[in-house]
């Protein structure tokens, strides 16, 4: 899925982001990107028949980082008055 290449090492709001999802989905991007590291290291191909299909695509991490720059964004407006 597009989002789960969104790095929680280089930017602290994307690993706030990843902090706040819930359990499930935070097991299903870990279960996702460990298969494409197995994968990669084993110079395998993912089958065609468990491609996400572009439907099922769904930006999950995007809402929770809009979150969190609003507060961070709010933080910053309190902070300067």
């Amino acid at each position: 899925m597009k989002d789960d290449l969104y790095n929680d090492a280089l930017d602290p709001i994307v690993k706030e982001a990843i902090r706040r999802l819930p359990q499930k989905l935070l097991d299903e991007r870990n279960f996702r990107i460990v298969r494409a590291l197995h994968l990669s290291a084993c110079h395998r191909v993912l089958p065609k028949e468990q491609w996400t299909k572009f439907e099922e695509d769904v930006p999950y991490l995007t809402p929770y980082l809009d979150e969190v720059e609003k507060e961070l964004d709010e933080k910053k407006k309190w902070e300067e008055l």
